[in-house]
C-alpha cells in the first residue's frame, strides 16, 4: 500500500505537471483562450453551433486532429450534424473513448465539454503514470519513474494539441502491470475492450492476449478475451451506418514504404536554412529511432516471446512495417503518436533485462517531438521574464 501511494502521488505529479504546462502556455502564448489547445485552423469552417465558443483558430491553417475530437465530443452519437465538419468522419468517430468520456463527464452539457475533454485527457495522464510508477516499482526502480511518461510522444501530442493517444499510451502500460500476473480477470478485460476504442489500433492488444492465451492453452479465456473487441466492432457498425467511407487515394499498398519514404524525401519547412537543416536533421533522427525499434524489437522477442507483451511487440511492429498512407508518415507528430506503443512497449523492457538499448528507439523520437514545442517553451519563458 504504501508504494501504491508513492505511485499515485507521482501520478499526480505528472497531471499536474500537463495542466501547468497548458496553464501557462494558454496564458502566455494563446491570449487565455483554452480552445487552442484543439488546435484548430482558420481554413476550415467551425460548426455554426459551436461559433459561442470563441474558437482559437490558428491562421492559414488547416489545423490538426485535436479540432475533430472536440467536434465528435459534442456529438458522439452523430445527431447533430457536426460529422460534415470533421475530415474523416469515418475514421475520427471510430476513436470515440477520449470525446464520449468528455460527454459523459460533462453529463452532456455544450457549455462544460469542453472542460471535461481536457479533464479526460489528465485522467489518462493519471492513469498512465500511476501504471508506469507500479511497474518501476515492482522492478526495483523508484516510483518517480511514473513522472517520465510526461515525455512519451503520445503524451506530448496529446498535451500540446488535444490528441487521443495518450489514453492507448496509458491503456497499454496497464496492459502491461495487468499481465504480469497472468490472470484474467474483469480490470484486464476493461483494459482491451477500451483500447480497441481509443483507436483503431487498440485491438491489437487484445489479439496479443489472444495470442499469448492459445500459446498457454487457455482457449477458453482466449475465446472469452476475444469478446473484448465485440464493443468496438459494434461501435464501427454503428459508424459506418451513419458516415460516408472516407476517401482513399488509390495507392499500392506496399511494406514498408512510408519509414522508407521519410528517409529518401526529408520535409522541407520554410525557415532559414540552418534551423531547416536541424528540423531534418530530427526528422531523419525520428525515422531512424522507428527503424531501430524494429530491430531492437526482432532481437528482444527471444526473451519476451512467451508474455503477452511479446505479442505485443510483434502485432505493433507489423503495425510500423504496414503502415504506409501518406497522412501516418507525414512527419514525426504522426508516425511518433501512433506507434507509441511500440516506443513504450520496448523502452520497459530495460526496466527488467538492464539492457538500455531498448531505450534508444524512443530516445531517438522524443527530440523531435521536443523541437515541435520549442517556439512555445520560448513564448512562455519571455512571457514569464516579461520579456515578451
Amino acid at each position: 500500500m504504501p508504494s501504491r501511494r508513492r505511485s499515485l502521488s507521482w501520478a499526480a505529479g505528472c497531471a499536474l505537471l500537463v495542466l501547468l504546462w497548458q496553464t501557462a502556455t494558454v496564458h502566455y502564448n494563446y491570449g487565455g483562450n483554452w480552445s487552442a489547445l484543439f488546435c484548430t485552423g482558420d481554413l476550415a469552417p467551425v460548426p455554426p453551433s459551436l461559433s459561442g465558443e470563441q474558437i482559437y483558430r490558428f491562421p492559414g491553417s488547416n489545423g490538426w486532429d485535436g479540432q475533430f475530437y472536440h467536434y465528435i465530443a459534442h456529438d458522439p452519437l452523430l445527431r447533430d450534424g457536426l460529422a460534415q465538419y470533421i475530415d474523416a468522419p469515418r475514421l475520427r468517430y471510430r476513436r470515440i473513448l477520449i470525446p464520449a468520456t468528455a460527454f459523459l463527464l460533462a453529463a452532456g452539457r455544450a457549455e462544460y465539454i469542453d472542460a471535461a475533454y481536457k479533464t479526460a485527457v489528465l485522467l489518462f495522464f493519471l492513469l498512465g503514470a500511476y501504471c508506469l510508477s507500479r511497474l518501476a516499482v515492482l522492478n526495483g526502480r523508484s516510483a518517480a519513474w511514473g513522472m517520465v511518461f510526461f515525455f512519451t510522444p503520445a503524451a506530448v501530442v496529446s498535451t500540446d494539441r488535444m490528441a487521443v493517444d495518450v489514453s492507448l499510451a496509458a491503456l497499454v502500460l496497464a496492459f502491461v502491470l495487468l499481465t504480469r500476473t497472468h490472470r484474467f480477470d474483469g480490470t484486464l478485460y476493461a483494459v482491451l475492450a477500451l483500447a480497441a476504442l481509443t483507436r483503431d489500433t487498440g485491438i491489437l492488444l487484445a489479439g496479443a492476449y489472444c495470442m499469448w492465451l492459445l500459446t498457454e492453452k487457455r482457449y477458453r479465456h482466449a475465446l472469452l478475451a476475444a469478446t473484448a473487441g465485440i464493443p468496438a466492432l459494434l461501435w464501427y457498425a454503428y459508424v459506418v451506418q451513419r458516415t460516408d467511407p472516407y476517401p482513399q487515394n488509390g495507392r499500392l499498398w506496399v511494406p514498408f514504404t512510408g519509414l522508407l519514404d521519410r528517409f529518401v524525401h526529408p520535409a522541407y519547412y520554410p525557415f532559414d536554412p540552418a534551423l531547416n537543416l536541424l528540423l531534418q536533421g530530427l526528422d531523419f533522427l525520428a525515422a531512424a529511432g522507428v527503424l531501430a525499434a524494429i530491430l531492437v524489437a526482432l532481437f528482444s522477442l527471444r526473451r519476451q516471446r512467451m508474455a503477452p507483451s511479446g505479442f505485443a511487440i510483434v502485432l505493433f511492429v507489423t503495425l510500423a512495417l504496414l503502415l504506409w498512407r501518406p497522412g501516418d508518415w507525414l512527419e514525426a507528430f504522426d508516425y511518433g503518436r501512433i506507434l507509441s506503443p511500440l516506443l513504450i512497449l520496448l523502452a520497459l523492457d530495460s526496466f527488467e533485462s538492464l539492457e538500455w538499448i531498448t531505450l534508444a528507439p524512443i530516445c531517438m523520437v522524443i527530440p523531435r517531438f521536443g523541437m515541435q514545442m520549442s517556439s512555445q517553451v520560448t513564448g512562455v519563458i519571455k512571457g514569464v521574464l516579461g520579456l515578451g
